[in-house]
């Protein structure tokens, strides 16, 4: 990551913004009841992805993953992941 620049980092914020964003529209949408939020929806997924690929070039791609993934998840997320993953240890180890 000796590579990464601030102008990464700032195309990072934005595709999570956008994201956040698309996920609003798209709930909106009411089930595509309303197609203008749906289609403002996927035009902020596509406008996420291609932030994305510009903040990849200069972050490495688990980091930049790891961003995208952590901000999908709220708290209660994280710890559901967390006791499924605990839950698979213990039935492996038994």
């Amino acid at each position: 990551m000796q590579n990464a620049q601030f102008i990464h980092f700032a195309y990072m914020a934005v595709a999570i913004l956008l994201e956040v964003a698309a996920n609003i529209f798209i709930k909106s949408s009411q089930g595509w009841r309303r197609k203008h939020w749906g289609v403002l929806g996927i035009a902020c997924v596509l406008a996420s992805f291609t932030a994305l690929s510009q903040a990849v070039k200069g972050i490495e791609l688990s980091v930049a993953g790891w961003l995208w993934f952590r901000q999908a998840l709220a708290r209660r997320g994280c710890a559901g992941i967390a006791l499924i993953v605990l839950g698979v240890l213990l039935l492996k180890l038994a």
